[in-house]
C-alpha cells in the first residue's frame, strides 16, 4: 500500500474502533457530544498510523494494535482540547473548526478532555483483550508518554518559557516531551502490541521515532510562519504572537529547514535494513517533513 492507501486503511480501522467503543451514556450526552467532536474533527491520525506501521513492520496488526491506536488518538485529542483552553494557548480554531471550548463551553471542554484521557486507559485495560502482561506494558508506555514524564511536562515547560529567551537544547527538551513523547510511544506501542518485537529492533524504532518526533515539531514551527490560517486550520503566527520560542526564531527559517532534513535522514537510516516492511514508516517520515499544515 502507498501512503494514501495505508492512511485510508488505518483511519477507517481506528475510527470504526473508536466509534464502536465510545458508547453514548444518556445522562452525559453533552459530554459524549464534546468527546466525539474532538475525536472526529478531521484529524490526520498520524499517531495511529505510526502504531499500525510499526506493528506491521515487526509482526501482525491485531486487537491490541487497534486498542493501542485508539488509546493514543484519545490521548492526543484530550491534549489538544486542553492545549486550546483560555488558560493555555487560548486558541479559537482547531483543524479549521471552532475549538472545543468555543463550540461548547470551557467547563464542558475540560471535562471532555478529562474523559478522553481516562477513555484511553479504559480501552487498553479491557478484559476481553485477554493478555494482562501485554496490556500492562502498553498502559505503562502510555502513562510515561502522556503524564509527568512526557507530554504534560512538555506543556508546562512551554507555558513557563513564554516571553523568555531559552537555549536550543532547552527548546529540544520541551518538544521531546510535549510532541515527541507521544510520537515515540505510538511507534513503540505499535511494535509492542504484536508481542513479537525484540530489544534490538525496538532500539532502532526508538531512534526513528526520536528523529521524526523532533522533525514534526520543527516542521510545525516552520509552517506556522509559511502557511496561511485557512491552510493551517488554526490562527497563523499564533506562536509568534504568544512570544514562544520556536526553531525558526532560534535558527532562522533556513536553519530550521536544514534541521528537518537532517532529522529526516537520521530517521530513514534507522529503518533502512527492514526493506519493504518499512515502507509505511518511510512514507510517514517523508510526509512529516513535506506537509504544509
Amino acid at each position: 500500500m502507498n501512503l494514501k492507501q495505508f492512511s485510508t486503511f488505518t483511519q477507517t480501522r481506528v475510527d470504526q474502533y473508536l466509534d464502536h467503543q465510545l458508547n453514548d451514556y444518556t445522562p452525559a450526552n453533552q459530554l459524549h457530544n464534546a468527546m466525539r467532536y474532538s475525536l472526529f474533527n478531521g484529524g490526520k491520525r498520524i499517531r495511529p498510523m505510526l502504531a499500525y506501521a510499526s506493528a506491521q513492520l515487526v509482526g501482525e496488526i491485531n486487537a491490541f494494535t487497534d486498542a493501542t491506536a485508539a488509546a493514543i488518538e484519545s490521548i492526543h485529542a484530550y491534549s489538544l482540547i486542553h492545549d486550546d483552553l483560555p488558560a493555555m494557548d487560548n486558541d479559537d480554531l482547531r483543524r479549521g473548526k471552532p475549538t472545543s471550548h468555543i463550540q461548547f463551553d470551557e467547563a464542558t471542554a475540560i471535562l471532555a478532555g478529562d474523559s478522553l484521557q481516562t477513555f484511553a486507559f479504559e480501552l487498553l485495560s479491557q478484559p476481553q483483550l485477554g493478555n494482562t502482561s501485554r496490556q500492562l506494558t502498553l498502559i505503562q508506555e502510555l502513562v510515561l508518554a502522556s503524564g509527568r514524564h512526557g507530554m504534560i511536562t512538555g506543556q508546562m515547560i512551554d507555558l513557563s518559557s513564554e516571553n523568555k529567551n531559552i537555549r536550543l537544547d532547552e527548546l529540544e527538551q520541551m518538544h521531546l516531551h510535549k510532541t515527541g513523547a507521544l510520537i515515540k510511544a505510538s511507534v513503540r506501542m505499535g511494535a509492542l502490541s504484536t508481542g513479537q518485537v525484540d530489544t534490538q529492533v525496538l532500539t532502532k524504532l526508538d531512534a526513528y521515532a526520536h528523529a521524526i518526533g523532533l522533525a514534526f515539531q520543527v516542521q510545525d514551527d516552520i509552517i506556522d510562519l509559511t502557511s496561511d490560517t485557512q491552510t493551517l486550520g488554526k490562527t497563523q503566527f499564533s506562536d509568534a504572537e504568544a512570544n514562544k520560542a520556536t526553531y525558526p526564531k532560534l535558527l532562522g527559517l533556513e536553519g530550521a529547514k536544514a534541521l528537518v532534513l537532517r532529522l529526516h535522514e537520521d530517521a530513514l537510516a534507522q529503518i533502512s535494513e527492514f526493506g519493504d516492511k518499512s515502507q509505511p514508516l518511510t512514507e510517514l517520515a517523508n510526509y512529516i517533513i513535506d506537509r504544509n499544515h
